[in-house]
Parts: C-alpha cells; sequence; structure tokens
C-alpha cells in the first residue's frame, strides 16, 4: 500500500506560462492599450460581514445572511490575499473564537465554540469528505473564491458530527455572467517559502464556459527537514444546455507531502538549557527547551503524503419560474501514507526500551499508516418558491444518498529490536532512518448513509421570518479489524443507527439593515469520536448535542460600521474522545457558552479598521461510569481570542496601502486532564501594498515581535509516557518571525 514518491507540479518556464494562458483562453498579445481593470481594491484586508451574501453553509434556500437566524462569517479570497493567508487554517483561525493547530496527524481541524476535532465538519464545496480528523489535508486559498463559517450544531443542515461548527471551503467555478480574467500570484519568504498560482476563465462557445486554476506551495520549514509541499488543480466546465438547464463539470486534484514535524519533546524543567516555562509547563514540572525549537526528531525517510481526487457533476433545471430541481452526483477518491518517527519521550529512568537516561527514546513512536478512500454520494434537491396565506414562502426538499469504502493499515514498534539510533540527544538529534514497518492490523471500514432533509422559510410579516429545518438520517457502519496474519479479531461489529435532527429559528428585522434572531439547532453523531477507530467493546449510543442562540446583525452609518454579535448555550451527552494514538473512550459530557462579536469600520475613505472578540466557556460533565475529566476545560479551548485589524491607503496621494493586525489567544489546556498549560500569546503582523492597474506588490512581516508559542496540542502525543508503552511526550512550536514578497498580476 506504500505510494511512489511524486514530484510536484511546477511551471518552470515561460513556455508553461504561455501553455496556460493559452489554455485558458487569453489574448497573449494583448495590446499596452487595452481597458484592464484596477487588480487591487484598497481597504480589502478588513474583512466585512457581508449580510446581503448569500451562504449554502447556512442555508440551501438562498437566503441572506441577514436573513438566516444562526451566526455566519464568510471570508473571501480578495480579503484571504490581502491578508497572506495560504491556509485555510490560517483564515479560519482569524474568526472569532476559533483555534488551530496544523498537526501532520489531523490537519486543517478547528476548535469553535468549546469543541474541536471531528466536531468542526469541514466541506469541500458542500461535500462531506468524511471526519476532519481524519481525511483533512491543508487546503491552499488561492483556488477558493470563498470560506463559509456556520456556527453551532448543525446536523440537521449537513448530517453526523456537526457541533462546533461548519467549514465550507467553496472553489472557484466557471460562470457565464462574470468576467474572470487570468491570474497570476508568485511569493517567496523566509526558510524558502514560495507560493505559485495561476488561474482564470473563459468562454469556449456560445453555451459553454471553462475555469481553471493551479497553485502549488513549498518550503524548507522553520524546522530542519520539514520539506512540505502541495499542488492542487481544480477546473470546470459549465455547459448551458438550454435555457433551464445548466450542467456543470468539477475536478479538484491534490497532490501533497505535509510537513515532517511531529513535535519538540517536552523535558523537565531542571534538565532544560534555555525551559520555555512562560510557553508551556505541566504539573509535573515539564516544559520546552528552546535549544531545541529548531530540531526535528524525526527520522530522515519520513513520510507524510496524499494524492486525492474529486469529481463532481451538478446539474440545475429550473422547470417553471418557482421549482428548480438540482442535482449533484460525486466520487472522491485517495489515498494518504504516513511513516514517521512521530513519538518522542525523555527518559528520566532506566525502564523498559529507556535503556540509559537523559535522551529521547523514539522506539514506540515509530508508527506508520495508510488511507485508501472510495467516497461514492448523491444529493437531490427540489426548491419551491409559493405562498402560504398571502405570505412568501421558500420550501426544499432533499435526498442525499453516500457509500463510503475506507481501508486503515497501521503499525508501531513492538517486535522489532530496540537500535542504538532510536534514542537521541535532546538538543542535537541523529535523523537515522524508518527501517522495516511492523504492521499492527487493517481494518476496512463501510458507511452507508441515506438522509430525507426539509427546509423552510416563511415571511410572517414584512419584518419577521420564521427558518426552520430537519433532516431523518439512517446510517449503516461495518467495522473489520484484521490482525498482522489476517485474521479477523473480535473488536470487528456492525451497527445501524438511525436518528432526527432539526433546527428552528426567526429572524425579526428592527430596520431594513438590523436585525435580531434567536434559533434552536441540535446535532447528531453515532459516536462523536473517529469511526475509523471505534471498537466494538466501546460505547456507541447516539450522541446528541443542543444549541441555543441570539444574536444581533446590522448596518449603520451608511454602511460604514458593520457588526455582529451572538450568544451561544451548547449542551452535549455521552462524548466519546480520542485518548490514544489507536484508541477512544467515552468522558461523559460537554458544556459550553460564550459571545461572539465581529465588526468592520470605515471612519474615512482611506482608513479602515477591523475587529472580534470572543469569550468562551466549555467544560467537560461528569456521567454515570466517568468522572474523572468532569468541570475540567477541553483542550485548545481559549477562553479569550481577539483580532483587530487596520490600514491606511493612498498614503501622500500615493496607491499605498501600509496595515497591520494584533491576533491574541488566552491560556489554554493541552490536555483533557488539564495538567498542560499552554500560555497565552499576542501576533503582531505587518504589510505594506503597492499598487497598479495591472498588478500589485506586497511586502509582510508576520510575528514581528518572534512570539514563541504553542498553537495546538494533540492530546494523543502528550503525556503518552506510561513505560509499559511509550508513545509520546511532545507539543509543536509555531513559526518564528516570517517575512515575504508577492506580486499579482491580472491579464
Amino acid at each position: 500500500m506504500r505510494q511512489q514518491e511524486k514530484k510536484p507540479f511546477k511551471l518552470k518556464s515561460s513556455w508553461h506560462l504561455f501553455f496556460w494562458m493559452t489554455l485558458l483562453g487569453c489574448n497573449t498579445n494583448a495590446q499596452v492599450n487595452e481597458e484592464i481593470e484596477e487588480l487591487i481594491v484598497l481597504g480589502r484586508a478588513i474583512n466585512t460581514p457581508d449580510l446581503g451574501a448569500t451562504s449554502r453553509a447556512g442555508s440551501r434556500l438562498g437566503l441572506s445572511v441577514l436573513d438566516t437566524p444562526a451566526s455566519i462569517e464568510l471570508i473571501d479570497s480578495s480579503v484571504m490575499r490581502a491578508r497572506g493567508y495560504k491556509s485555510v487554517s490560517d483564515a479560519v483561525k482569524s474568526l472569532p473564537g476559533v483555534v488551530s493547530g496544523e498537526s501532520p496527524a489531523a490537519p486543517s481541524t478547528f476548535s469553535m465554540r468549546g469543541f474541536s476535532r471531528s466536531a468542526v465538519t469541514v466541506l469541500r464545496d458542500g461535500i462531506w469528505l468524511g471526519p476532519a480528523n481524519m481525511v483533512m489535508r491543508p487546503q491552499n486559498t488561492f483556488n477558493l473564491d470563498r470560506i463559509e463559517v456556520l456556527r453551532g450544531p448543525a446536523s440537521a443542515l449537513h448530517g453526523q458530527g456537526v457541533v462546533g461548527g461548519t467549514v465550507n471551503t467553496v472553489v472557484k467555478r466557471a460562470t457565464a455572467d462574470a468576467d474572470q480574467p487570468l491570474e497570476l500570484l508568485a511569493s517567496y519568504g523566509r526558510f524558502g517559502t514560495y507560493q505559485f498560482g495561476l488561474g482564470g476563465g473563459t468562454q469556449l462557445n456560445d453555451s459553454t464556459w471553462l475555469r481553471m486554476d493551479v497553485n502549488q506551495y513549498g518550503s524548507d520549514g522553520h524546522v530542519d527537514r520539514m520539506d512540505p509541499e502541495s499542488t492542487n488543480v481544480t477546473a470546470s466546465v459549465l455547459w448551458k444546455a438550454t435555457e433551464t438547464l445548466d450542467v456543470e463539470f468539477q475536478i479538484d486534484y491534490l497532490d501533497d507531502r505535509l510537513a515532517d514535524y511531529w513535535g519538540t519533546p517536552v523535558v523537565p524543567k531542571g534538565v532544560a538549557i534555555s525551559p520555555l516555562s512562560d510557553v508551556v509547563s505541566t504539573s509535573n514540572g515539564e516544559t520546552l527547551d528552546e535549544q531545541a525549537r529548531f530540531r526535528n526528531f524525526n527520522v530522515q525517510d519520513s513520510r507524510a503524503v496524499s494524492d486525492q481526487l474529486l469529481f463532481r457533476i451538478d446539474l440545475s433545471w429550473q422547470l417553471t419560474e418557482d421549482i428548480e430541481l438540482k442535482n449533484t452526483s460525486y466520487r472522491f477518491t485517495a489515498d494518504r501514507d504516513w511513516g514517521n518517527a512521530e513519538g518522542y519521550v525523555y527518559c528520566t529512568e532506566v525502564v523498559d526500551v529507556c535503556t540509559e537516561t537523559g535522551v529521547i527514546q523514539r522506539y514506540y513512536g515509530y508508527f506508520f499508516v495508510t488511507h485508501d478512500q472510495d467516497l461514492l454520494g448523491n444529493r437531490l434537491t427540489a426548491n419551491i418558491n409559493s405562498q402560504i396565506g398571502g405570505h412568501d414562502n421558500r420550501f426544499l426538499a432533499g435526498l442525499e444518498l453516500t457509500d463510503l469504502d475506507f481501508s486503515r493499515a497501521r503499525g508501531f514498534r513492538r517486535k522489532i529490536p530496540l537500535a542504538a539510533n532510536d534514542s537521541v540527544s535532546p538538543i542535537n538529534p541523529l535523523s537515522s532512518s524508518y527501517g522495516q514497518r511492523e504492521l499492527r492490523g487493517i481494518s476496512p471500514t463501510e458507511i452507508n448513509t441515506r438522509a430525507l432533509f426539509f427546509e423552510d422559510a416563511l415571511d410572517l410579516s414584512e419584518t419577521v421570518k420564521v427558518v426552520a429545518a430537519v433532516r431523518y438520517e439512517e446510517l449503516d457502519l461495518m467495522r473489520q479489524n484484521f490482525n498482522a496474519s489476517g485474521e479477523i479479531e473480535a473488536s470487528s461489529f456492525s451497527r445501524d443507527f438511525d436518528w432526527l435532527s432539526w433546527r428552528l429559528g426567526a429572524v425579526a428585522k428592527l430596520t431594513d439593515d438590523v436585525s435580531i434572531y434567536g434559533q434552536y439547532s441540535d446535532g447528531k453523531d453515532p459516536v462523536n469520536a473517529n469511526l475509523f477507530l471505534v471498537n466494538s467493546g466501546e460505547n456507541l449510543d447516539l450522541t446528541d448535542a443542543e444549541q441555543w442562540e441570539v444574536g444581533l446583525k446590522g448596518l449603520w452609518h451608511n454602511g460604514r460600521t458593520q457588526a455582529t454579535i451572538a450568544y451561544f448555550d451548547i449542551q452535549r451527552d455521552d462524548v466519546l474522545e480520542r485518548i490514544g494514538v489507536d484508541s477512544a473512550a467515552s468522558i461523559g459530557g460537554r458544556d459550553s457558552s460564550g459571545v461572539e462579536f465581529s465588526a468592520a469600520f470605515r471612519p474615512t475613505s482611506q482608513w479602515h479598521v477591523g475587529a472580534n472578540a470572543a469569550y468562551t466557556d466549555a467544560e467537560f460533565r461528569r456521567s454515570t461510569n466517568f468522572v474523572t475529566f468532569a468541570g475540567n476545560t477541553p483542550p485548545n479551548v481559549a477562553e479569550v481570542t481577539g483580532n483587530l485589524w487596520a490600514s491606511f491607503s493612498s498614503i501622500a496621494g500615493l496607491p499605498l496601502e501600509v496595515g497591520g493586525s494584533v491576533q491574541y489567544v488566552d491560556d489554554r489546556f493541552g490536555d483533557n486532564a488539564n495538567q498542560v498549560a499552554l500560555s497565552s500569546y499576542t501576533l503582531l503582523n505587518l504589510f505594506a501594498t503597492w499598487s497598479a492597474p495591472r498588478f500589485n506588490v506586497t511586502a509582510r512581516v508576520n510575528n514581528v515581535t518572534d512570539e514563541i508559542y504553542v498553537p495546538w496540542s494533540d492530546v494523543f502525543y502528550l503525556q503518552q509516557n506510561d513505560p509499559s508503552f511509550l508513545y509520546a511526550n511532545q507539543l509543536m512550536l509555531a513559526p518564528p518571525r516570517m517575512f515575504e514578497l508577492g506580486v499579482e498580476f491580472t491579464f
């Protein structure tokens, strides 16, 4: 199942550039005097709550954000480029209350409203590809039109597992009514970090349009031998078969290699040369050593690669002026392969594989896992606009079917003899090699779902709208576990689930531009854990999450001030959490409540300001058979977060914009037991952009003060140091000060 190493796609010459421009239908001999629109809009780095926009993550009824009784935020491509966000994680963690960390074990996962990992669903253009903490990869932003974020439980809209929120990444697509010039982006920065993007659209004939985008990213990384890289190609063809029937074909291809950095070992304070006690501390007197900040404890032939392809066909048929049918058929295939020394434990005594003290032992940390995934799905919806008792009504009915086959092979060191290079220095580790793979077992899993769902929005009056959604879902789960000899194990099982989820809310307009709302929503999940880790002996009852939310959205001062504020309260029962590299356990319930605020101001035509903040109070709740973590704060949940942006444009009459941002993330805990404390951090970022009609040039510096901090913790790579099976005790340090120079062109 091991894949061959793939070479990234690169545009190595001007001929390649000419080829892509020609393929996209761009005029490579354009006249100099041809009128070209300005590429950059000054002040675009300040994200405004676009209350008039529609969000597929928030509703399939075509409701505006202002008319939807939920907390919805959108970040479009221009804002992401202006802020220098290269990944979806960078963009989403700029929102209030969101914490993220690009762990190679679960990239592009988030903490939101007190919940994290699989409790926050990530969609690719409205399609669920699997549990976020199992199938997600770092997604670039160049290929995206926007990111939509819906807060809180949303199983009534998107199915299983939606508790903390939904992140929907919407790719750029071919359109028949919008100009799509060729766009080129290139940047280069510290640690050899580069990005190249090329994309645009063209009309092929009177009824067909094409859009294609290519993005490549790579870096040496701030830790030696990280070397992440990725190539993403998205393309769509829109065919207007008739005046009422549209057909769209899309492909989304990703080939990537994750950063091969799995963390810096936690060591006793007494042995650390430069202890980072103000960054991380533990109840048993451990911390990180700054001397190991840029050291990589992984092996030199480490592996964390994937190859995946999403193909979809969308049909849209306007039967009448008020009835529209839509059908989406899709297939997603993925191969993923990890093979690393993932876990590092400092030996304080001679025990088991620790044959000497004062070294980092990696023996039990050698781990490999492969994924072979095949997902088939089809979603059919009917939108019907009508009147009920003289009141406008929007109604949607839908049917969704999915068939997921997922085979997971994994293994870790138990039988291969201990070698001298398995232990390394805490300061100057030798890389060595992974060596032989030791198979633990293979687990084929099949998940078949059937869902029937409805949405409705009724205008009770000119100022009051009621919005409701309900979804009935059935899930058939079959999990087989085979040992290394191919014999089926007793932990294999199969089980069927069915449940009903719903959402009910109302929006009242105080003025044309200001509304208040309230809503109830719930979330259902068969296990609230990684389905591919659960075994027959673990609690498989349905989990249930409920949320109450109220909020205010509005525009003031002729649109120069926009703001949203929301209060939420979520309760969840029967929480099953991953507690080890290959296991999960029931840890009771979880409660969360808080306030979120976002705003944008334009004091003058040149000065733009944006801000957001969140307060989150989350804790584990005891269950009848598990009280260990009751009252503790879940890991990676910050009580207070905040962001502030400001920019000033047209300085001295020049096409120059300067600005910056400040991000604050409060103290967090790194583990369920609250024995590891991660300190708060504040980041300062600055930029300057020179704009011209055809291009702009941007210089930026991130983490100006060179703050040392830990952004995220994986609980199963922390304090897993039982002498009978040492596995991991480490944390990932964030990048230091970064700088880059970038340029954007349109043709």
